[in-house]
């Protein structure tokens, strides 16, 4: 009786530049290095992958240190993480999971920015960490926002990441205005209005078609003006239970907008970071960081169904207060190298295959085979379970 794999997981990534040519390629080196341990194999496909006959996907393998071409089976469990850079990829994302439909998805996804926020504040606490959150519909609901905000109103879209497209508007001397961002290729930009009216119109340019949401414009920078915020990442674990994976502090160049590493930002540990900047207050807010983080997953899961991680952004003004600026269900996860963090590096890649090995087993998606089963990838002989390291 020769042993299989227990199970085949899809790894779909959006085409991007590079070998392969996918972006976060050195988490899917390192993933594919591990997944013997928890007995799966790994295909890492783009969308146009999946072929016509909706039974096979073409892709790349990991095997000797290389990736190398494959056409399999259809995967027991598709990990998405594509990243979109266009409505075209992201229909043609859309496309490729109907099409497998038979796959167990390793997780669903978040709604939008206002989604989010719209499944939070239903939630008496999950409420009291959000800041006041406002669709934009034109220039009047700004500048009445604008009218009430010493510091200025923040402008995000709805979909988007690393920062790109944000914007902070602020009053400016008599009748002007004060317009700093990020464009859509993260680069930094600044534009002061005489009047208003010219800023507003700029605005709405530059917003275009897009969908955004407004808030004001918080503190949330160091003692000597840089921004900051504390990413934690939520993960499930090998018996499909939620825990804190870790967490690190994102910090930006002082008068940056924002503190995302795509935007120049880098990593440092949280606690010496937090007594630092809050003194004996530091560890209480680590503890309550903690607090808050483990709450929100299961309220998000409860509306959007299953989840496997969540990338949790928590701002922090100079009191001490906590603010909830962002989940992402496709977190990255380079913050813990950079912080030297090991044992939250080496569980951020690790449970997304504990993970989809609970599901496999739990799910019954790997019945007890007889044979040689060398011709069928992603099936499995045994169903002994494997202790998790």
């Amino acid at each position: 009786m020769t042993k299989a794999a227990l199970g085949l997981l899809g790894i779909m990534t959006c085409r991007r530049s590079g070998s392969p040519s996918t972006a976060e390629s050195s988490f899917y080196n390192q993933l594919c290095r591990v997944a013997p341990l928890y007995e799966l194999k790994v295909i890492l496909f783009q969308p146009d992958g999946v072929n016509a006959d909706r039974k096979t996907v073409t892709g790349l393998s990991w095997k000797n240190e290389q990736w190398v071409p494959l056409q399999t089976c259809l995967p027991d469990i598709v990990y998405n993480r594509c990243f979109y850079g266009s409505q075209k990829e992201r229909k043609e994302a859309a496309s490729a999971l109907a099409a497998l439909s038979r796959s167990l998805p390793w997780s669903r996804g978040l709604p939008d920015k206002w989604g989010v926020y719209e499944i939070l504040k239903r939630n008496r606490r999950a409420a009291k960490l959000l800041p006041e959150t406002l669709l934009y519909s034109g220039t009047r609901r700004l500048s009445n926002m604008l009218a009430e905000r010493e510091y200025g109103v923040f402008l995000k879209p709805l979909v988007g990441t690393h920062g790109k497209r944000t914007l902070h508007a602020i009053k400016q001397g008599k009748g002007g205005l004060h317009v700093r961002g990020r464009d859509r290729n993260n680069r930094v930009f600044s534009y002061d209005f005489l009047y208003q009216e010219d800023g507003f119109d700029w605005i709405e340019r530059f917003i275009g078609s897009r969908r955004y949401i407004m808030q004001p414009y918080l503190q949330l920078t160091t003692r000597s003006g840089k921004p900051f915020d504390v990413r934690v990442l939520m993960q499930k674990n090998g018996r499909g239970l939620w825990e804190l994976t870790g967490m690190a502090v994102r910090l930006g160049a002082r008068g940056s907008l924002t503190s995302n590493l795509h935007g120049g930002g880098t990593a440092v540990p949280v606690l010496p970071f937090l007594q630092e900047e809050f003194g004996t207050s530091g560890e209480c807010i680590r503890e309550q960081l903690t607090d808050e983080a483990m709450i929100l997953p299961p309220l998000l899961e409860a509306t959007c169904g299953r989840l496997g991680e969540i990338g949790l952004d928590f701002g922090i003004d100079g009191g001490g207060r906590i603010t909830l600026l962002e989940a992402n269900s496709k977190p990255g996860r380079t913050v813990f190298h950079l912080t030297g963090d090991h044992k939250a590096e080496r569980l951020a890649l690790e449970n997304p295959l504990r993970y989809a090995r609970h599901l496999l087993l739990t799910n019954r998606r790997v019945p007890a085979m007889t044979g040689d089963s060398s011709n069928t990838p992603g099936r499995m002989i045994s169903m002994v379970l494997k202790e998790d390291s």
